[in-house]
């Protein structure tokens, strides 16, 4: 039996898994990167090689800032003047939501977006009265469409320009993917608003950095927490080369903890280990799937469904759809890397213009949000709702098709092939 055909039975397995959970989803994916290395297809020492990331240590810093919010009572305060603003409306609050997180995607990592923003959507949901698993889904979408605006709005986005550039192509700029970004962010935010929130329940579970003992106000420490958490976010936005978000995201949960905002104690039992795992046992699956081969292969079954003369539509259809459902189960830049060279083969192959193609492929990539798996950010989501894999197919998948169709409609009057 071949590696590919044991990688796709483990995945297989997996997925039923996850639909129906007899053990919990954390047991699942941990046992699904320990079979994926002792089937060979990835090394032993890699099982647990994506706990060792920096993304684990960002999520465990801004777990801890964000926290502090609620620690030094000022989540209160913020969650009812934004409520003045949205009304108790759940539906207003998940528009309000996926509005901010779109536009600060656009220029921010989505993750470090995600952290920042959750303990204020939660505080404004306890607020209002509501639970606050749609709404941390919604921002999780939100920020995901927010990184479609620009080049640097999510990583994937520089790494597809990049191999542009090394395939001798002049890389999109800065606002090159912009036209199809802001088609994705209006069309997504109305569909999750009015449609896809419709697909979820609503959980009722409250994350873990949520979960204090109600404190009174403290003037000064919640001063720090703000002064901190706005300081973070805008060292994330700037992203200068000697102070990686992770770094700052440390450094401001050690002013946290230095100013007695938080205790130690308090610090540590803001950290949802839960999410920390789950997102830690992606990078096993995620390369499980890639060294198997199951890419290469869908790779070439693209080559022989498009034949040799195929209309401009056939080849948006097929190569987005190849690199959307890939994505799902691989990492969004490894899909990436893998269909960019074969696009450009294509375009070449066909006598029309690789920009297109190049554009679907990027896009394509990155619209991860139809399984728990398919990024960091939608297992970090799992921890903070409890939703299941269901839930992310029933409101991911028609995302999917939205994507699609704006890219169908931009595509002949700004990429033209």
């Amino acid at each position: 039996m071949s590696q590919m055909t044991v990688a796709l039975i483990i995945l297989a397995v997996m997925i039923a898994l996850f639909i129906w959970e007899p053990v919990p989803i954390l047991v699942t994916a941990i046992g699904a990167s320990i079979a994926y290395a002792y089937a060979g297809i990835i090394p032993i020492k890699d099982i647990f090689a994506g706990y060792n990331s920096t993304t684990i240590v960002l999520l465990a810093g801004m777990m801890i800032v964000g926290s502090s919010l609620f620690h030094t009572g000022i989540t209160d305060i913020i969650g009812e003047k934004m409520v003045k603003i949205t009304g108790k409306s759940e539906r207003n609050i998940v528009l309000a939501t996926l509005i901010v997180s779109c536009a600060l995607s656009s220029i921010c990592s989505n993750i470090g977006v995600m952290t920042a923003m959750a303990p204020l959507v939660t505080a404004m949901c306890m607020s209002a009265g509501c639970g606050a698993s749609r709404t941390l889904m919604a921002l999780l979408f939100g920020a995901q469409f927010g990184g479609f605006v620009t080049l640097v709005g999510v990583g994937s986005n520089a790494s597809a320009a990049n191999l542009m550039a090394k395939l001798g192509l002049e890389p999109f700029g800065f606002f090159g993917i912009t036209p199809f970004g802001l088609g994705i962010c209006i069309i997504g935010s109305l569909y999750f608003t009015f449609i896809g929130m419709k697909f979820i329940p609503d959980t009722g579970y409250i994350p873990e950095f949520a979960k204090v003992e109600k404190k009174p106000f403290d003037r000064t420490k919640a001063t720090i927490a703000c002064l901190t958490m706005a300081a973070v976010l805008v060292v994330i936005a700037a992203a200068p080369k000697n102070m990686p978000m992770h770094i700052a995201a440390v450094i401001g949960s050690l002013v946290i903890m230095g100013t007695k905002c938080m205790t130690v104690k308090e610090s540590i039992a803001a950290i949802d280990w839960n999410c920390m795992l789950l997102v830690g046992s992606l990078t096993a699956i995620s390369a499980g799937f890639k060294n198997s081969g199951a890419g290469d292969a869908v790779a070439k079954l693209i080559l022989q469904v498009l034949g040799d003369n195929p209309s401009p539509f056939m080849i948006t259809t097929v190569i987005f759809f190849a690199a959307a459902i890939l994505t799902q189960f691989m990492s969004n830049i490894p899909t990436i890397m893998l269909f960019m060279p074969i696009g450009v083969s294509i375009a070449k192959a066909i006598n029309v213009s690789p920009y297109p193609i190049c554009m679907i492929i990027t896009l394509a990539g990155a619209a991860s949000y139809a399984t728990p798996f398919a990024a960091p950010q939608n297992m970090m989501t799992v921890g903070w709702t409890q939703y299941k894999f269901m839930d992310y197919i029933k409101v991911g998948l028609p995302m999917l098709f939205l994507t699609y169709i704006v890219i169908i409609a931009v595509i002949p009057f700004y990429l033209p092939y």
